[in-house]
């Protein structure tokens, strides 16, 4: 039994939380661990795991994104749950040529309750609409994780593993031509590369769909010297849109 099945097993027995660390027969009068016998099977279950598990198994319940989302929505083992103001869901066309995914919300979209609410949002529309793309018709903009980080921190990748079963599962349900990761916290955690421009300089692959990543909105706004290279992306994008 792998450590996903034991934690699997022990979810749907109902268990919650572990308590002690080494075994211990309660039968028998006057037990006491002691250090040499062998820990538990329970020493081994991270809460990051079993959390991640529980978010599998509700993401697989869902057959729409309306259902996703309300289910994740239920989802309380995160942390960064406990310090938002707003769950926030992706948002768009049903139905995208292009999936374009960030890393989290900003304090904007917290405040709000919507992905892309401020001024990296207005950016973003421009971005899309030169090379024909836009939210109502064509594209989807959703976030890895949908709880704003503290201080507009990025996520630990505990987090983001907690995370990981909901995103995968959206990816799923909106079948996309196309996926455009918004920075490097999203690159990092879709194919793995931690360097923006080495993510930047080919196209990759996630499970059959096309991935490139670009420079996300929201630094394009602190430093215009961005602005080119971003363009030089949206470029190779819409020619591969035309192909």
């Amino acid at each position: 039994m792998n450590i996903r099945q034991k934690i699997l097993w022990l979810l749907t027995a109902g268990v919650t939380e572990t308590i002690g660390e080494i075994p211990r027969n309660r039968f028998i009068s006057g037990s006491t661990p002691t250090p040499d016998k062998k820990p538990s099977a329970l020493r081994t279950l991270d809460p990051t795991d079993i959390a991640s598990e529980q978010a599998h198994l509700l993401a697989e319940k869902a057959t729409d994104l309306a259902e996703l989302y309300r289910l994740r929505a239920t989802f309380n083992e995160c942390p960064l749950k406990k310090t938002a103001a707003h769950t926030i869901n992706g948002r768009g066309s049903l139905s995208p040529r292009v999936l374009c995914l960030t890393e989290a919300p900003d304090t904007a979209d917290d405040r709000i309750g919507i992905l892309f609410a401020g001024e990296a949002g207005i950016l973003l529309d421009k971005m899309l609409a030169a090379i024909g793309l836009n939210l109502s018709q064509n594209t989807y903009v959703s976030s890895l994780v949908p709880w704003r980080p503290p201080g507009n921190r990025n996520p630990t990748e505990s987090e983001l593993a907690m995370c990981r079963p909901f995103w995968e599962k959206e990816i799923e349900l909106l079948r996309p031509h196309i996926i455009l990761l918004l920075g490097s916290g999203a690159a990092s955690a879709l194919i793995g590369i931690d360097s923006l421009p080495k993510a930047r300089s080919a196209w990759h692959d996630y499970k059959g769909i096309p991935v490139c990543a670009t420079i996300s909105p929201t630094v394009l706004l602190k430093s215009q010297i961005h602005r080119r290279p971003a363009w030089e992306d949206l470029k190779k994008l819409k020619a591969r849109l035309d192909n």
